[in-house]
């Protein structure tokens, strides 16, 4: 995911037990190899899926490490160099956006990924300025 343009990412998250306990079905197929997107209508099921392409697509069984160096990890490089970069978390409410960005104890999410790689870059570079070398 390299080059200075806006790329759009998507991730599914699990269901949750709410909607397990409901029997939902899962109408997001996820294709991260292609990355894509298919969304199978759930009153037409015999319908052929609405399919998206996306620049990046991650499926119910990924994890944060994985887009934080996908996405993230090329991100604030360029950030390091002194060029701009955002990350734009948007969906509906319990989609998995604060999870993603913030994380949880058992997985770090994007930010706190984000602040580590900037201070350890920020720390390696005033290191080599002043000629101290890490031990």
């Amino acid at each position: 995911m390299s080059g200075e343009s806006v790329k759009v990412v998507v991730r599914c998250r699990p269901m949750n037990q709410r909607e397990k306990d409901l029997k939902c079905n899962n109408i997001v197929k996820i294709d991260s190899q292609q990355n894509t997107a298919q969304l199978i209508c759930p009153t037409e099921p015999n319908q052929p899926p609405k399919s998206f392409t996306f620049d990046g697509a991650y499926g119910i069984d990924s994890n944060t490490e994985t887009i934080y160096g996908d996405v993230g990890f090329p991100l604030v490089e360029s950030v390091c160099e002194g060029y701009n970069g955002t990350v734009f978390a948007y969906g509906q409410t319990g989609c998995g956006k604060s999870f993603t960005m913030q994380g949880n104890l058992a997985q770090k999410g994007m930010i706190p990924r984000a602040f580590e790689h900037v201070v350890e870059t920020a720390s390696n570079t005033c290191s080599k300025a002043l000629g101290i070398i890490p031990f």
